[in-house]
């Protein structure tokens, strides 16, 4: 396939628009929102590989397009993490049983709106906007350097807020806009191991879905299949699943 100039990634808009796995990556991809590669065979079938390793197909790829990815992505070393995430079969198929590759479900949701009894705040905890201040107290693998190619970039297009120690103002959870387009976010969240069973993540997920909805926007949410306390929170501020995604990636 072919690496597309980044000057011509908004020509590429309805492609995103039309990835029925998941749009809000593609679509912040494309229109210059978050950093990423995008990728054609100049016959309808794009690839959107996102600054987080996130990549989905859009189109119908033949073997030919399939295989090329394999060789591009899978065989070779890759600058960063490749993460295929796709909801057709004759995708996972062509990958099944290579030695190369392993191959996951990821659950994906909507948002029905936010709950009747709002997630409390422990009192122990703090809880401020991510700014320029303190985005590099923030600690962990899911936070804004997940997706987002640095801080600037962050604060200029995403937002979030970090929870914090009452007795020391100490880094305890995170939930901020993992992915945005004109018309949804995805939510990432992540827990310091010492301040979890605290409902730090629900209540950090609900005001971010305050905060989409106040935007116009719609929340989305994904997860590895057996990540259930990602389902726990998920389900606890409003979001419903919706569709099972194949995940398709490299032996660890």
């Amino acid at each position: 396939m072919r690496k597309v100039d980044r000057s011509k990634y908004k020509e590429y808009m309805e492609y995103a628009e039309g990835c029925s796995a998941n749009r809000v990556y593609p679509l912040s991809i494309a229109s210059g929102t978050q950093d990423g590669d995008i990728f054609t065979d100049d016959k309808g079938c794009v690839l959107f590989w996102h600054y987080c390793g996130f990549a989905y197909i859009c189109g119908d790829p033949g073997s030919h397009v399939l295989e090329d990815i394999y060789q591009q992505f899978f065989v070779s070393e890759t600058a960063r993490r490749f993460v295929l995430i796709t909801d057709l079969d004759s995708v996972s198929g062509y990958y099944s049983g290579r030695d190369l590759i392993s191959i996951d479900k990821r659950i994906e949701y909507t948002h029905d709106g936010l709950p009747d009894k709002p997630p409390l705040l422990d009192e122990n905890f703090v809880v401020e906007n991510i700014t320029a201040h303190n985005i590099a107290d923030i600690q962990g693998r899911i936070t804004p350097a997940f997706s987002w190619k640095d801080s600037d970039s962050f604060l200029r297009g995403g937002f979030g807020f970090m929870a914090g120690s009452r007795e020391d103002r100490s880094f305890a959870a995170v939930a901020f806009s993992s992915a945005v387009s004109e018309e949804e976010v995805d939510i990432g969240v992540e827990t310091a191991e010492a301040y979890r069973h605290h409902g730090l993540a629900s209540y950090l997920a609900y005001r971010m879905c305050v905060e989409i909805l106040r935007e116009g926007k719609k929340a989305v949410w994904a997860h590895a299949e057996t990540n259930e306390g990602s389902r726990k929170t998920a389900c606890s501020v409003g979001f419903r699943a919706c569709r099972i995604n194949t995940v398709i990636h490299k032996k660890q």
